[in-house]
């Protein structure tokens, strides 16, 4: 074969395969993604724990891993996985906007990551970004890797999750009861609380909710 035809065919393989490995590092929305992986509701349940064993055995090492709920306030509130900080992103209050429910509260990528420095975690440490369905964790993940937080990642599931299809393109009963369900409680849907059916919290710990709004935690009703 003509070196230059074998060289520019070779260069092309590279782009096919650099285009395939980036489209497959993404998330589940198919977003930009500027911090370094994704990981499963259940990986970040199990590198919490181990943090958390550390603790109750009074060692001195550092937090190995956090999990950093982005949802509003209510949605905190309404369950939370243990141990998980609350600063909530984009939307701090009221993300649906109803005025049965309030002013609706927005919250600034500055003062998110504002929140997050006031943690005073080392930059090396895991961070896990959290949110209903792993949409909002994104933008949030990419506003810590670009504040300098070289161990990002987003947890593709989320808490409540989505449904999930099957290869027909047919929503999946997961659960096996017969029925497609996805109503916030659902075990249909594959988040960290639902199909997951990871530990759930209610327990408002001050030093987990986000300072600047603590008293809002205490006079809101919790949603899913």
């Amino acid at each position: 074969m003509n070196k230059k035809l074998f060289l520019a065919a070779v260069a092309s393989m590279a782009m096919l395969v650099t285009t395939t490995v980036a489209s497959a590092e993404g998330n589940r929305w198919g977003l930009d993604r500027r911090y370094d992986s994704e990981i499963s509701a259940a990986e970040a349940f199990a590198a919490t724990t181990h943090h958390q064993q550390q603790h109750l055995f009074k060692t001195k090492e550092k937090a190995k891993a956090v999990i950093i709920d982005v949802r509003t306030v209510e949605e905190h509130v309404g369950g939370h996985p243990p141990h998980s900080y609350s600063i909530p992103y984009p939307h701090l209050y009221n993300r649906q906007h109803s005025p049965a429910k309030g002013d609706y509260i927005p919250q600034s990528g500055e003062d998110f990551v504002a929140g997050v420095d006031a943690l005073n975690l080392p930059k090396d440490t895991l961070i896990i970004t959290m949110c209903r369905t792993g949409y909002r964790s994104v933008g949030a993940a990419n506003l810590l890797a670009d504040a300098g937080y070289t161990n990002v990642r987003n947890m593709w599931h989320g808490f409540k999750g989505k449904l999930k299809t099957d290869v027909n393109g047919d929503e999946a009963d997961l659960d096996g009861d017969g029925v497609v369900d996805g109503s916030p409680y659902s075990r249909d849907l594959d988040g960290w609380a639902n199909f997951q059916g990871l530990p759930v919290s209610y327990d408002l710990q001050a030093k987990r909710l986000y300072a600047p709004y603590l008293s809002l935690y205490y006079n809101v009703t919790g949603e899913r």
